[in-house]
């Protein structure tokens, strides 16, 4: 069954400007067109064409990413923490999944989203984590992505475009995840193979 997230809650003096975000969150939803349609996987599809809103944060290296530095490829957007629990069980199959789809047009970027940044470089190293990490305390996350809990996933297209997004821990490594991934970067290994074929005729 599918792991609950966990409250992304903060104490402090922030709690007030992280209050304004979730209201931010509530009211502006991440997509006009969110559909309450959910497909086999448990994934909530959105019916609109929607750009997933920019995420600009650095890496473990300290290097500045852009989520649309990505494009071109599908994107599994997981958002987690160190303390998050369903966060702790569903890296290995995420871990296993960027493993399993290696090669292919597809990618998993993580954001982590710990108060305390420090946490997060042994983390990683302990779970051999070996995909792209960011570290968004740092940076510039979207309001509209919070106020769901942690871990959230979200499904982008090569252009940016979102399909989806997934509450909750998963097994990504199931036959059913890797299948649908599969199928989505295949396709956009045809639709690119077809352009470069249109621009030499």
């Amino acid at each position: 069954m599918p792991e609950k997230p966990v409250s992304l809650l903060p104490t402090g003096r922030r709690l007030l400007l992280w209050r304004l975000s979730l209201l931010v969150a509530v009211f502006l939803p991440l997509t006009a067109g969110a559909s309450t349609l959910t497909d086999s996987l448990g994934i909530s599809l959105f019916d609109a064409r929607e750009k997933a809103p920019e995420i600009k944060a650095p890496d473990l290296s300290g290097r500045t990413l852009h989520l649309s530095d990505y494009r071109g490829k599908v994107v599994l957007l997981n958002f987690w923490a160190t303390w998050c629990d369903p966060c702790k069980k569903e890296i290995p199959s995420l871990i296993a999944l960027q493993k399993k789809l290696s090669g292919r047009s597809f990618v998993v970027v993580s954001v982590a989203m710990d108060r305390r940044i420090s946490h997060i470089p042994p983390f990683v190293r302990k779970f051999g984590i070996d995909y792209p990490v960011l570290e968004g305390r740092k940076g510039r996350v979207d309001a509209r992505y919070f106020g769901l809990g942690l871990p959230q996933s979200y499904v982008i297209l090569p252009d940016g475009t979102l399909v989806g997004r997934v509450v909750g821990g998963r097994d990504w490594s199931s036959s059913g995840f890797v299948d649908y991934f599969r199928s989505l970067s295949a396709k956009t290994s045809e639709e690119t193979s077809s352009g470069s074929g249109r621009g030499n005729m």
